[in-house]
């Protein structure tokens, strides 16, 4: 074998792998964290005021997650409407919100039986009628 016969088998070579690589990068799936994030960036600052809001609490909602079931916990002084997001950081078609509707102990217990282990990030956004609140809590399902 000569030398040209060698360099066009070591170029061929590396075209092919280059196209392969390109058609691989094509056709993977693309999960953007929130189909309207430029909307949402412009907001931040009213996020920011949530979640300040949230910090200056004495008593805090509380997000456990007990076996199957998530326990979403309000102190009594609190009457909450708004909502849950159970957030899925690898896969956004995963996502679920959920209406906050405490029972009359003032918890609320959310099926979780049937999402996939990993990582979870629960974002709890709710107002008391004057202030709106924002709080993250990462769970863990096993």
């Amino acid at each position: 074998m000569n030398w040209g016969k060698g360099i066009f088998i070591f170029y061929s070579l590396f075209v092919v792998a280059i196209l392969s690589v390109v058609y691989f990068s094509f056709t993977q799936e693309v999960n953007l964290v929130a189909e309207d994030y430029y909307k949402q960036e412009i907001a931040y600052e009213d996020q920011i005021i949530r979640i300040q809001n949230a910090d200056k609490l004495a008593n805090k909602p509380t997000i456990i997650l007990k076996n199957n079931f998530i326990e979403l916990a309000f102190p009594k002084e609190i009457t909450p409407k708004g909502s849950i997001l159970l957030f899925r950081p690898s896969d956004s078609s995963k996502d679920r919100r959920i209406p906050i509707a405490l029972g009359v102990n003032g918890t609320q217990q959310i099926d979780f039986s049937t999402q996939q282990q990993g990582k979870w990030i629960a974002k709890l956004l709710w107002s008391d009628g004057s202030k709106e609140y924002y709080q993250e809590i990462d769970l863990y399902k096993n």
